[in-house]
């Protein structure tokens, strides 16, 4: 009965220590969500070209892909975002900032493979409804649940060949308020 005793206790006293262990690590990986790495880049509504392969980065290990990042506040006003050119393939995707996925597409469901998205409030995609600016004629509008979020363009290199022409790419693209078109 004293060894059952000791085992459970043992059990409980280790229990114990591995939860303080975990909730005194919870701040050092706080900071290493993707939000909070994401907003480290710089300013908002501008694409941030991603280093291919750094490690602990916010990139692909995948070395055929190059990746650029855009975070937005569409609170005051949608953000509209646009690329064209030449790409092999090119896929974006909408995020909160808890890294859900809300939206996605790539060229080979857009029209002419053309990226011309505007990223609209509730209650934006309502006055849009009404009326909608000439300057978002051909623009897809998705309505987004909250305020904030980012953009994650991804394009992919067949071979080395391809490297400029896919930095043009992604240079190129937009992300800017839909008052700056």
């Amino acid at each position: 009965m004293g060894r059952l005793f000791y085992v459970v206790l043992s059990g409980i006293a280790g229990a114990a220590l591995l939860h303080i262990i975990i909730i005194l690590a919870i701040p050092a990986y706080a900071e290493r969500d993707t939000w909070t790495k994401i907003t480290a880049l710089g300013p908002t509504e501008f694409f941030h070209l991603l280093p291919p392969n750094k490690p602990g980065g916010l990139t692909s290990a995948n070395p055929f892909i190059r990746t650029a990042v855009c975070r937005f506040d569409i609170t005051e006003e949608p953000v509209r975002v646009t690329a064209s050119g030449l790409a092999y393939y090119w896929s974006l995707a909408i995020f909160d900032p808890g890294a859900n996925e809300v939206y996605s597409m790539n060229d080979r469901t857009a029209t002419d493979k053309k990226l011309d998205i505007a990223v609209v409030t509730p209650l934006q995609m309502i006055g849009y409804r009404k009326s909608l600016p000439e300057t978002l004629a051909d623009s897809v509008l998705i309505e987004f649940p909250g305020t904030t979020g980012y953009l994650v363009l991804r394009t992919v290199t067949p071979d080395s060949s391809w490297d400029l022409i896919v930095r043009e790419f992604l240079s190129n693209a937009l992300c800017q308020s839909a008052d700056a078109y």
